[in-house]
């Protein structure tokens, strides 16, 4: 079976074992604020570095539009290597090998479906400083996006999005971090986007929440992750916000991003930023492909 027929099997069965579930996640709903709250802290206490941190979009706003002293650690404004890979909560054994080669020698990590166990941040290097959003609770385990990163960032903040039919969160992340040769921070959106919705009202406010943040950063950004644009008119919303914010999308000569529907599923923006190097990879560890990538300013 090729990659692509593979990955629309895959998204089917998820499709099939979510209307499986739809009556239950109505159930839950009147217990989400709280459930999110749950997770919020979890985000608080999951960090092994002290940085100011922020749950939820306002919040994670103002820290943003607020003054923050460097550490004294920067990254390469002109070699900034970077890592984005929905890793499908390592169900495949064998990904941990992949993680492991594909991160080395990274600066920025970006992972969806991660999985906050030690081994997670392990399998690529216990030195690095890491960052994790939670998103969805399945028997004790947590999984969301995380990123790990070569210098301590100087913010981060989180903020989830309910999807509509079961109700379970999908995280954002904003880590912040000081860069060489100038006075300017880097702003870094790792996203796992909303998918079984039947609409697009989830969608937008998930996108709209990163505009409302990044709209008070005047510095370099870097947008990635699984956005779930298996629609046109996910794209085009998803398009509406990155051209608000000056975003640029970073091409893949020989791309080999996983498609749904003949749509891509995982993005790679930047912001006073260029690519030097794009590249994508085929693997049969997870139902996503990764994106790798060099940025200057």
């Amino acid at each position: 079976m090729n990659p692509y027929a593979r990955h629309s099997l895959l998204k089917i069965q998820r499709a099939m074992r979510a209307l499986g579930y739809v009556v239950s996640g109505l159930l839950l709903s009147s217990c989400a604020h709280q459930y999110v709250e749950q997770l919020s802290q979890v985000s608080a206490n999951a960090m092994i570095h002290h940085v100011p941190t922020a749950n939820g979009v306002q919040e994670c706003r103002e820290l943003m539009a607020a003054d923050i002293t460097s550490t004294g650690a920067e990254l390469d404004s002109s070699n900034i290597r970077l890592l984005n890979w929905n890793i499908q909560k390592q169900r495949n054994t064998d990904s941990t090998n992949d993680l492991r080669d594909l991160a080395d020698g990274k600066d920025l990590i970006l992972i969806q479906e991660a999985s906050l166990r030690e081994e997670t941040i392990n399998d690529v290097d216990s030195s690095k400083h890491w960052s994790f959003a939670p998103g969805y609770l399945l028997d004790g385990e947590v999984t969301g996006v995380m990123t790990l990163s070569s210098i301590k960032p100087l913010t981060q903040c989180s903020f989830v999005t309910l999807e509509p039919i079961l109700r379970s969160p999908k995280a954002t992340s904003i880590t912040e971090y000081a860069l060489s040769d100038t006075d300017l921070t880097l702003a870094v959106v790792n996203m796992h986007v909303v998918n079984f919705s039947l609409g697009l009202k989830a969608f937008r406010e998930q996108i709209e929440n990163v505009h409302h943040v990044l709209e008070t950063h005047n510095g370099p950004v870097i947008l990635s992750g699984d956005f779930n644009t298996w629609r046109r008119q996910r794209m085009l919303i998803l398009e509406q916000m990155t051209e608000k914010l000056g975003l640029n999308p970073v091409d893949f000569g020989d791309d080999k991003r996983v498609r749904l529907m003949g749509n891509l599923l995982d993005h790679l923006y930047v912001r006073g930023l260029s690519a030097t190097d794009a590249s994508t990879e085929s693997v049969i560890t997870s139902d996503h492909n990764p994106m790798s990538a060099t940025l200057a300013m």
